[in-house]
């Protein structure tokens, strides 16, 4: 079956089903965990010179949501990109939850959070917020394989009225790929608020960076003619696109 219809419907598609970013910091070992319909992501420049101030107070921030009964919290670093970045995910069960106090606000009280925020606030230069909802369907989750502190994040901006064909491109062509070449963990999303429209979001993780000596995981899966047919059926369908690695920071992560 195809993926059809126009955005919204997909969109409301999405939110119904599970979401497993969790598995960053666990694996999918814990499939009891609350599955969320959103995820917030925020992207924070640090000064350089006050990465260590800017860690001690985001410990804080994390021990706020964990205290507040926050299923898990992610803190990534930028390895490969803009190495001043710092991206953290954390869940949203309902949009309408946003209403009310921010969580670091609920558990510190307005005015320690305000304090809180000020001092976070003269850490960095600029801050990206963006609310996402996960394909779940084009996910790869094996289970039993060992935890990968690294990832491959593209960014992608699709062609106006060419969404449903990049996200089908993913699902019969990209993927089935990916598993052909042994990934073990994928995940995709749509930005929804926060980012240009169309914007697809996709990471993959790697097993370790010597992964990356072994040539593009198309080619590896596919051979180089087909991996290049592959490739070039996807680009025509995009506007733009990034990619960058990303660390985990299991001490900024529960």
């Amino acid at each position: 079956m195809r993926i059809g219809g126009s955005l919204l419907l997909l969109v409301e598609a999405v939110i119904a089903g599970a979401l497993s970013v969790a598995s960053f910091a666990k694996c999918g070992t814990h499939p009891a965990l609350p599955q969320p319909a959103w995820v917030i992501t925020t992207t924070t420049k640090v000064k350089p010179h006050m990465r260590g101030q800017f860690e001690g107070y985001l410990k804080q921030v994390i021990a706020a949501y964990k205290k507040s009964g926050t299923p898990w919290f992610l803190t990534l670093e930028t390895f490969a990109g803009d190495t001043t970045e710092y991206t953290t995910v954390v869940p949203v069960m309902k949009f309408g939850d946003l209403d009310g106090p921010s969580v670091p606000a609920a558990v510190q009280g307005e005015t320690g959070w305000e304090r809180l925020s000020s001092k976070i606030a003269r850490c960095y230069t600029a801050q990206t917020r963006q609310y996402s909802t996960p394909l779940t369907g084009l996910e790869i989750n094996k289970t039993d394989a060992p935890a990968g502190l690294y990832w491959v994040e593209t960014r992608s901006q699709t062609v106006q009225g060419k969404m449903d064909d990049y996200l089908n491109w993913l699902k019969d062509d990209y993927r089935p790929a990916l598993e052909k070449a042994g990934v073990a963990r994928f995940r995709a999303s749509i930005v929804v608020f926060g980012a240009p429209s169309g914007e697809i979001v996709s990471m993959r993780m790697l097993n370790d960076l010597a992964e990356i000596d072994g040539g593009p995981v198309l080619a590896r899966a596919l051979g180089n003619d087909e991996a290049r047919v592959v490739n070039a059926q996807g680009a025509k369908l995009l506007l733009t696109s990034f990619t960058r690695i990303l660390r985990l920071r299991t001490d900024l992560t529960y």
